[in-house]
């Protein structure tokens, strides 16, 4: 194993944290349902909120540390800052309440309300917890596609479109018009792979037999679609591609070893940065308007630096918001066919453009 499969003890101990205290809640209502068990259940009801006080302060502690170091972007960023302020709460609502049954000779109604209000932010803490993995991919270290009969259990996932929430964060940069003339995967299907561009309309083959091989065509074109291009257009086409939602051909353009950076930070890893970060924030991508505002290109036999500038726009509760931002390409030259083997995007507010 290349990597501890648990790089932080948070997801670990949250866990013990929600169990011990809702576990508690319940034997402390039980308590006063059961009046034979009354006893026995009270006692249960603390020694669990005790050590729910206990293994929250590490679970705090761990939660900080993940907070300091899990990569995230903009918009996971907002929920992991709101998910943090609930836990201070919570933490400081149960050690207040654990404290209070220690001390107190009998439980009263007063902590049985105690014990369900604290129930509650539990939950809601531990959903904006949940919300971060299963939503933003925080902390995972992958996140594998559907594949083989049987294993695609839905139409949901990253296809999803943006919502007006998703558009009040900072974009990710990737300057380029949507409306770019730059060509098409049919165009860029050059000499020597026309075989695969006009595939003849035969009778013999059943539906769904036509359907596997025009659906084997279309995966033939995307593999060759860069071979034979110019860098810029090169460039052009990723673009393209970026803003109108086409993961696929945004994958593939990418060389097995890129290095990504945005603002200034290093992605830790290709693929993590492609399933985690990009594919949930290409349906805001392709909602933004862009105009691009200068373009160059410095271009050798086997390498170029493509930089493009350019303004994207974001309607943002009904209101435009613009961003400024620089793309800059690395692409080197592996068997034919151009590949980014470097990118950066950074941006910032119109408004603070000066």
């Amino acid at each position: 194993m290349n990597d501890f499969i648990i790089p932080n003890w948070h997801p670990l101990l949250v866990h013990f944290t929600v169990a011990l205290v809702i576990s508690s809640t319940v034997f402390f209502v039980l308590s006063k349902l059961v009046t034979k068990r009354t006893d026995t259940f009270v006692t249960v009801a603390k020694w669990m909120l005790w050590s729910a006080a206990g293994v929250t302060i590490l679970t705090v502690l761990a939660g900080f540390a993940a907070f300091n170091s899990v990569n995230h972007d903009d918009v996971a960023h907002k929920v992991m800052k709101v998910h943090r302020n609930w836990a201070l709460v919570t933490g400081a609502v149960i050690l207040l309440v654990a404290i209070w049954s220690f001390r107190a000779s009998a439980v009263s109604n007063s902590m049985i309300a105690a014990s369900l209000v604290l129930a509650g932010l539990v939950g809601v803490t531990g959903y904006l917890g949940s919300e971060l993995v299963y939503r933003h991919g925080l902390g995972v270290m992958r996140m594998p596609a559907a594949s083989g009969e049987g294993h695609d259990h839905g139409a949901g996932g990253h296809g999803e479109d943006a919502t007006e929430g998703d558009l009040e964060e900072k974009p990710h940069e990737h300057g380029e018009d949507q409306g770019d003339d730059g060509p098409t995967k049919e165009e860029t299907h050059q000499d020597g792979h026309s075989d695969h561009a006009s595939v003849p309309e035969t009778k013999d083959h059943d539906d769904a037999g036509s359907a596997a091989h025009e659906h084997s065509v279309e995966k033939a074109k995307k593999t060759h679609a860069h071979e034979g291009m110019l860098a810029l257009d090169f460039a052009k086409h990723f673009q393209k591609a970026l803003f109108s939602g086409d993961f696929d051909m945004v994958a593939q353009s990418f060389a097995p070893n890129a290095i990504v950076f945005e603002n200034g930070t290093k992605e830790a890893s290709l693929a993590g940065y492609l399933e985690n970060h990009l594919k949930p924030e290409m349906p805001m991508l392709k909602a933004a308007k862009r105009q691009v505002t200068d373009q160059t290109i410095l271009e050798n036999e086997n390498s170029a630096t493509v930089t493009t500038s350019s303004v994207l726009m974001f309607l943002s509760q009904g209101k435009k918001r613009s961003f400024n931002s620089v793309e800059t390409l690395g692409l080197v030259r592996i068997a034919g066919e151009w590949k980014i083997g470097h990118a950066h995007w950074s941006s910032r507010p119109v408004q603070d453009a000066h």
